[in-house]
């Protein structure tokens, strides 16, 4: 069977190819600066990718080992996994057990959630009680599930061998596949395979649609994580089993199975063996929802997270007219070697490579059986040819686990599965706000590493930052300096105003406020803003940062949802804001570094100052305008910085208490925000004295009198 693949859209390739070609035409390559930003025209998706873009060039061992670290907390924070829930008990129940030859079969549901049911069946050796070997094997979208019996890809069939081999095997659903129904998958995929003979009576319990929960997504709830977390918690199963030695697991699927493989061996190191099949390509990536988290393929692919498994033994299956893996031998395969080399397992990797299309068939089933038994050290022989469809299966009569879907009466109704996760995912992030100052550097380290890696944003070394030749013009008689500014190898080129003092500078501010506003002069050039005059009399040297931080970059709307699943592979309007604004602070200290270095965000633009601020830790003092919103506020937070698993992290909170380590002046709050939960903190803390609120009325005109109070 070959899965239905989406059809290209050439004139959206070629446009990609173009930019990519334009890139490079205008100098973006590493160490000079571009002649324009080239970001908003480099957005790519599952259709249109390279990941040699995405890729930094692997340097030694120990420089891998901290990259490799920093791509496993992105992928759990894509996921919803950092911090990882907390494990409530499996109350796994193990049932109606079947014989056939060589093996037996139970069906199997455990809570991997209180009241949400994973589900699947446990295949054991017919002979020996073990401890044997343990595979999991997730299944991709194939049309009926993990019960999908064809040429192409009989998954009853591969776990029936496995354990003919030797291992204990635990074939589990998709999340909205066969018995997993509380929640749904997406209602293009999951269609009548959830029953291959009959109707399914109606379920209450049963959720019918597309995963698609916003507010729960800023607690980390998505599709992809929901799937990783059910098979970290197959493992736990596993585990728990005494038939099972739980230091010998490994993971193998196809397709869709392949890429919760890819992901379940980043997260979880109790896989010690992997087959990921046919979805491992250096030019296109997974195409579903459950395999594209919110932000899981900006700076990571399936290539560079497949070499993260080193040297862990891994096996790469890949076919000639496979779209993902056509090229593997000679395009992925020697990719990932390098990574192997640096710990001297090229033993450990290997590639089998057939002719045929996207499958996980007969000749690549024979592959990973002799691998996996090689390295799991499987007691019985590998099945060397095996048969292409299983005919047990017939025999064994209905393998679902709820064939009637009615579920047991400890399951919970979709809501309160998705309210409870939302309610943990909040009482963690309560737990771990610092109670005294001795925990402030902790959580700085925990939660404010997360939150730059969840934003995707960086703090650039003084090394890295590009910036052009300044050009000069007098402004009611003081020099205000235009220069353009990037990142080595990033594409982006910001514009920069500089309003240099007419007395010795006291300082720097770096100052962000809408595009529309204008620049740091008033039309003509016949004088400074007000609200700018008096701050540079008083001798603040303004740095006015323009780019995405001010909106005159932003990607339009509609260019933004031509692509598929785009915030998971690229920074949108207000991740790219952040990054400016992290970018303008490294400039400024870069310039000025004996000088205080003040950061001010104002209306729209507060909000990704306050989240720059805070992740650089640069400016020795900020004001953020709420432009009289509350952030905090899901809902709106939604329309803010609608990133995934932000409030998971602590979003809003994690960077007012990062801010209050220096003095902050929080403008203009939102009616409904909890001013009390800040100051409460920030005393607490004993940074009492650092963190204020206040309102103001005329736009910017009360800039100098609140920088004169800091």
């Amino acid at each position: 069977m070959r899965l239905e693949l989406r059809t290209t859209d050439f004139l959206k390739a070629l446009a990609c190819a173009l930019v990519l070609v334009s890139m490079f035409a205008a100098g973006s390559a590493r160490g000079q600066l571009p002649q324009s930003d080239t970001r908003a025209a480099s957005l790519m998706d599952a259709d249109h990718f390279d990941a040699a873009l995405r890729i930094p060039p692997l340097g030694g061992r120990e420089a891998w080992e901290v990259r490799r670290a920093e791509l496993r907390q992105s992928v759990q924070l894509s996921l919803g996994l950092w911090p990882l829930p907390e494990r409530n008990p499996l109350n796994a129940k193990v049932f109606d057990w079947k014989e056939g030859p060589g093996f037996k079969v139970a069906k199997v549901y455990f809570e991997s959630l209180p009241g949400y049911m994973a589900t699947g069946n446990l295949y054991l050796p017919a002979q020996g009680k073990g401890p044997f070997p343990a595979v999991l094997c997730p299944h991709g979208h194939w049309f009926y599930g993990r019960l999908n019996n064809s040429v192409d890809g009989s998954i009853p069939g591969r776990c029936m061998d496995f354990a003919r081999m030797g291992f204990a095997v635990f074939s589990i659903d998709m999340v909205g596949y066969n018995d997993c129904f509380q929640l749904p998958h997406d209602e293009n995929k999951s269609r009548a395979q959830l029953v291959a003979d009959k109707p399914a009576p109606y379920e209450p319990r049963q959720w019918r649609g597309t995963f698609d929960f916003p507010e729960p997504g800023l607690y980390g709830m998505n599709l992809a994580g929901m799937q990783v977390w059910n098979a970290m918690r197959a493992v736990d199963f596993l585990s728990s089993l005494p038939e099972v030695d739980s230091t010998r697991i490994g993971c193998t699927g196809a397709s869709g199975g392949a890429s919760q493989t890819i992901l379940l061996m980043t997260v979880d190191q109790r896989i010690k063996v992997a087959a990921p099949v046919n979805i491992i390509g250096m030019k296109k990536h997974p195409g579903c929802l459950c395999e594209n988290s919110p932000g899981l393929w900006r700076d990571a692919t399936t290539v560079e997270l497949a070499a993260a498994f080193a040297p862990r033994p891994l096996i790469l299956c890949s076919a000639s007219e496979d779209p993902w893996t056509s090229q593997c031998p000679v395009r992925e395969y020697p990719f990932i070697q390098k990574y192997y080399a640096l710990y001297g397992a090229a033993d450990s990797l290997a590639n089998v490579h057939i002719q045929g299309g996207h499958n996980y068939n007969a000749l690549t089933r024979a592959a990973v059986y002799a691998f996996f038994s090689k390295h799991l050290a499987a007691a019985g022989p590998v099945i060397e040819k095996p048969v292409p469809v299983a005919p047990e299966l017939a025999g064994l009569g209905d393998l679902r686990v709820f064939p009637e879907h009615i579920l047991p009466d400890t399951a919970r109704e979709p809501e309160r599965i998705i309210a409870g996760w939302v309610e943990a995912s909040e009482g963690q992030f309560q737990a771990a706000v610092p109670a005294g100052r001795q925990d402030l550097d902790k959580f700085a380290g925990s939660y404010g590493k997360a939150l730059g890696l969840l934003l995707s944003v960086e703090s650039p070394q003084a090394s890295a930052l590009l910036e052009s030749e300044p050009s000069s013009r007098k402004v009611a008689g003081l020099a205000v300096n235009s220069l353009r500014l990037g990142r080595s190898g990033k594409g982006d080129c910001i514009g920069l105003e500089v309003v240099e003092p007419p007395v010795k500078a006291r300082g720097a501010l770096v100052l962000v406020y809408p595009e529309e506003v204008g620049g740091v002069a008033l039309p003509g050039d016949s004088g400074l803003r007000p609200w700018i005059a008096p701050l540079v009399q008083k001798g603040w040297r303004v740095v006015r940062v323009g780019g995405f931080a001010s909106g005159e970059l932003n990607i339009p709307r509609k260019t933004w949802e031509s692509f598929s699943w785009p915030w998971a592979y690229n920074r949108g309007n207000g991740l790219e804001a952040i990054q400016d604004i992290l970018t303008a602070l490294a400039w400024a200290r870069k310039s000025w570094p004996g000088e205080p270095l003040a950061l001010a965000g104002l209306s729209r633009c507060g909000l990704s100052a306050a989240f720059a601020g805070a992740v650089s830790g640069a400016a020795d003092m900020a004001l953020i305008d709420l432009d009289r919103k509350d952030p905090v506020y899901d809902k709106e937070l939604l329309d803010l910085l609608p990133v995934g698993s932000l409030q998971r992290v602590g979003g809003f909170r994690t960077a007012a208490l990062l801010l209050a380590r220096k003095p902050v002046v929080l403008l203009n709050p939102g009616a409904s925000l909890d001013q009390g939960w800040f100051t409460g903190h920030a005393s607490a803390l004993g940074l009492g004295a650092n963190l204020r609120f206040a309102a103001a009325s005329a736009e910017g005109l009360w800039l100098p009198e609140l920088m004169q109070g800091l």
